[in-house]
Parts: C-alpha cells; structure tokens; sequence
C-alpha cells in the first residue's frame, strides 16, 4: 500500500475573519483520499478582535492556531509557514472562503502527487450570488474574468494563481522567499514557480466560496491592488514575462464581458468604468501599498 502524502492547510488571519469557524470546519470535513490531513494552521498576524477565539473554539487535535501580537504583514507570515513546513505538501487557503465539498484538497493536491515537475496547484474560487449593487457588479467581472481565464492553457495561467486557495510541493516552497513589500504574495509564488523550473496547474474542481466586495470602497481597495500587482512584479522578474502571462487577447476579453453586457448591461457597465478608475489609480500609488494593506471587510462574512 502506498504512503500517504502529509499535508498542512494553512491560512494568515487578521481582523474580522467573521467567517473563520465556517472555513475549518469545511476543513475538517474533507476526506483524505490518497492523503493525510495532518495538521490546519491558523497564523494571527496582530488580530485585536476575537479571531483568535473563533478559530480556538473549534475543538480539533489538528488545529494549531499561532497568535502574534504584532501585525508585519501576509508576505512575512507566509514565510514563515514555508520555512517551518515539515509536510510534503501545503494547501494555503484565506480565512474568508468556505471549501465548497469534501473533495476540495484532494483534487488539488492531485497533480502535485501525479507529477513530480509540477510544483504548484490553484483552485477555482467561486463568489456566491450578491446583495448590493457593487457585489452583484463585481460578480458580473468575476463570471467574464474566470471565463477567459479558463480558455487561456486550459487555465494554467497566473490568473487562476488566486491566494484564495492554493497548493504547493514542499519543495518549492523551501525553494521562496516573499519580500515584504509584497502585495500579492500568489501572483509572486507563481512566477517563482515559473522561473525554478516547476509547472503549474489550474484544477477546477477545487471549488471554494466566498463573498466579493458589498461596498464601493472595498472593491477599489481590492481591485487597485490587482491591478498595481503586475507593475510591482516588473520588479522580481523580467518585464517580458510578466507581460506575456497578464496577456488577454482583445478578442477574448471583449467577447467575455459582452455576455455579460447582454445579460446586466447596467451592473457590467458600472463596473467597467470603476475599473478603469482603479488601473489608472494603481499606477499612482502603486509605490505606496505594502504587504500591510487595509482589509476589505464586507468580503469576510457570508451574511
């Protein structure tokens, strides 16, 4: 009989992880097929609400949550999880999503087993219906977003590389160090995967929840960072690079979000507009975002 694979799931709280008891116990409902769940990680990084609390109060001999009283921000923590990694394998998950089945782990640690020269895995984050205005927009970006996504190597692309939920081989996690300025520690582990010479691959059927932005100012919060993260990755890794894998053909994009005009053409078209706003103003202050940036707060809870 074959060993089983040791796995850690791990995730970085902050404050208002209202969602926190839904995602381990989501968690702890996955069947270890092929794997063993050996231990869930929840690293605090300064939370000064009942974060903490919540994610204890789930009672699990697998659950080690970690409560440090000083915020230095996702990239740090993350390094840290990568260094004291003693598992085969991470799944690296955000504390706001709700793994969608019992299988979420198992499909995506599944090409990291099957295949030695691939060294990271993402999944397939999927928001539940919205509320307001802004979250129903923004879903409407999202649908025409994972569509182009999908039809671009099947998905194998940078922009499945969502910190949502992710896999990697111990290997090469050993392998990164995130600099602390990082604002977006996925995007930057997929180009490192990329340049040491592993492959990378989108598995769809890892599906999680989660809840986009309810109000205005999160959303350009969240989207000036998305949009400001290929200008700061110019900076680790050739410009010719980045450039080809944020590459969307014009055909594509426009053919994706005319759907979505067909369908909610006064939602797609509001969101376009506040998008652009939001490229133009990742330019700016591109300079100034750290890896401490402002949480957008109505993406942590599903009520």
């Amino acid at each position: 009989m074959n060993k089983k694979i040791d796995v850690t799931v791990a995730v970085s709280a902050y404050n208002e992880e209202k969602n926190i008891k839904a995602f381990l116990r989501s968690v702890l409902m996955q069947k270890e097929e092929g794997f063993k769940l050996n231990k869930i990680l929840v690293v605090s990084d300064g939370s000064t609400d009942d974060t903490v609390k919540k994610a204890r109060s789930i009672k699990s001999s697998k659950l080690r949550v970690i409560d440090f009283k000083k915020r230095i921000g996702k990239s740090s923590r993350l390094n840290q999880i990568y260094k004291s990694l003693e598992t085969d394998i991470l799944v690296q998950s955000d504390a706001d999503v709700v793994f969608a089945h019992e299988f979420v782990i198992r499909d995506l640690i599944n090409p990291l087993i099957k295949n030695k020269k691939i060294g990271m895995c993402g999944g397939n984050p999927t928001p539940i219906k919205g509320k307001t205005f802004i979250e129903k927009a923004v879903n409407c970006t999202t649908d025409a977003y994972l569509e182009f996504r999908e039809k671009i190597r099947g998905g194998n692309n940078v922009f499945s590389a969502d910190g949502r939920i992710l896999s990697y081989k111990k290997e090469l996690v050993k392998k990164i160090t995130i600099p602390s300025d990082m604002i977006a520690n996925d995007m930057f582990t997929y180009f490192s995967c990329l340049d040491l010479g592993y492959q990378y691959v989108f598995v769809k059927t890892a599906i999680v929840n989660y809840r986009s932005p309810k109000t205005l100012k999160d959303h350009i919060r969240q989207n000036t960072r998305f949009r400001a993260s290929p200008i700061r990755m110019k900076k680790y890794f050739p410009g010719n690079l980045v450039e080809k894998e944020v590459f969307v053909p014009m055909s594509l994009f426009l053919s994706s979000m005319l759907k979505q005009f067909i369908r909610h053409p006064i939602l797609t078209l509001s969101i376009f507009i506040i998008n652009k706003y939001c490229a133009w103003r990742a330019a700016i202050v591109e300079k100034r975002l750290t890896a401490k940036w402002d949480m957008a707060n109505t993406t942590k809870s599903f009520d």
